[in-house]
């Protein structure tokens, strides 16, 4: 016996792979731009109150949203750009590179 919906069942999985990218594109979008104004306006914040006594709560807000840009720049942003293209443009150091600038913000982010 022969299944009849053998066909057509490799072009569903090709329209659901293009519609998680669109969605994965989206999600990662999402949080670069709401991780890079969230964390800038605190650090302006943060900044622009020098004059007052810092406090230890203080210091410690002002390293984790230094943390935290660096895993939106260095996490998510290499991942969107990655999801976007389907091929890596760098070279074998460049892609080294991404990829401990990854880890290592991930780990300055979770041990702050």
């Amino acid at each position: 016996m022969m299944n009849s919906t053998t066909s057509n069942s490799s072009v569903a999985p090709e329209r659901f792979d293009r519609q998680l990218r669109l969605v994965e594109q989206i999600v990662l979008a999402t949080i670069f731009i709401s991780a890079l104004i969230g964390n800038i306006l605190v650090l302006i914040v943060m900044l622009t109150a020098r004059h007052k006594r810092i406090t230890r709560m203080a210091f410690f807000i002002l390293h984790l949203t230094i943390a935290d840009l660096l895993v939106a720049f260095f996490s998510v942003l290499p991942m969107l750009i990655w999801k976007s293209t389907s091929t890596f443009f760098g070279g074998d150091i460049i892609c080294r590179l991404i990829t401990f600038f990854m880890l290592t913000s991930t780990y300055i982010s979770v041990y702050t």
